[in-house]
């Protein structure tokens, strides 16, 4: 197979393993069954575009991210992340309740 799909299947493989993610876990997320993504990250199977997108959603990366050659994803920047796209969609009352809480944690 390609070592362009393996290289995107070991980066998908890496990212949902530094999420603490099962397959089973990204399976119902993507609604992908589980062992074509087990072929996908092994490099066995050739995702389509969409599927890449439906697994960079889930993983919440970019596309990019998944062509990319540069391998500097840390798991820190893959939780700011997480933490951001889940901030961004609450009301501003609600970030502040949240930033009230994080301060009272952290005294």
């Amino acid at each position: 197979m390609n070592n362009l799909y393996k290289s995107i299947g070991q980066k998908i493989r890496k990212i949902r393993k530094m999420k603490e993610m099962t397959l089973e876990d990204l399976s119902f997320e993507t609604n992908i069954d589980w062992s074509f993504l087990a072929r996908i990250e092994t490099g066995k199977a050739v995702p389509s575009l969409a599927t890449l997108y439906k697994i960079s959603v889930s993983l919440n990366i970019s596309m990019n991210q998944l062509f990319s050659n540069k391998d500097d994803l840390k798991k820190e920047d893959l939780l700011d992340k997480d933490i951001y796209s889940i901030l961004i969609k609450l009301s501003t009352k609600d970030k502040q309740r949240i930033f009230e809480i994080i301060k009272l944690i952290l005294q």
